[in-house]
């Protein structure tokens, strides 16, 4: 019975060793840095669904989808949406999107509801129309992420609601 490890025990696992650490090394450094960015466009992607969700109720209820408003245009940034007794708009500013609901009257009457933020996350709305009639909204989303140095579009998605008036 011998106690210990032999000379060349010792030199195999000395040499082996590093090769070994070298391997998960990487593998832990992906790990790190692509479990936060995983868990960053789920929580984006979530948020993104939670808003195509209310804007499918809102078009569902809808009368129609008015070009204008109290002064306001409807375009890339203002999507205007008439529902029974009011008017809601989406707006995006910037890396948030707000819902907000329309009196009426000119200065400062939306009385903001609600606020979706969603900081990579890109929403593009475009409204159908034919023959002067606006009768549907398709919504495009995706979140770009940097990644290594160049974008990438994640969670891609395009939706399309009828205003159930038509």
């Amino acid at each position: 019975m011998r106690k210990g490890f032999t000379l060349v025990e010792l030199m195999v696992v000395i040499i082996i060793l590093p090769f070994v650490l070298v391997l998960l090394d990487g593998l832990f450094a992906t790990l790190l840095t692509e479990m936060p960015r995983s868990w960053r466009t789920a929580q984006e992607s979530t948020t993104l669904l939670n808003l195509l969700e209310r804007v499918q109720q809102d078009v569902d209820k809808a009368r129609g989808l008015p070009a204008e408003f109290a002064g306001r245009t409807a375009g890339e940034e203002l999507l205007l949406i008439e529902l029974p007794g009011t008017v809601i708009g989406y707006q995006i500013k910037e890396d948030r999107i707000t819902r907000s609901r329309f009196t009426g009257t000119p200065a400062n009457d939306a009385e903001e509801e609600r606020t979706w933020s969603v900081p990579n996350g890109k929403v593009e709305w475009h409204v159908w129309q034919k023959d002067g009639e606006r009768y549907a909204v398709e919504l495009k989303t995706h979140i770009e992420l940097k990644v290594r140095g160049r974008l990438e579009e994640k969670t891609a998605r395009a939706h399309l609601f009828f205003v159930d008036a038509f």
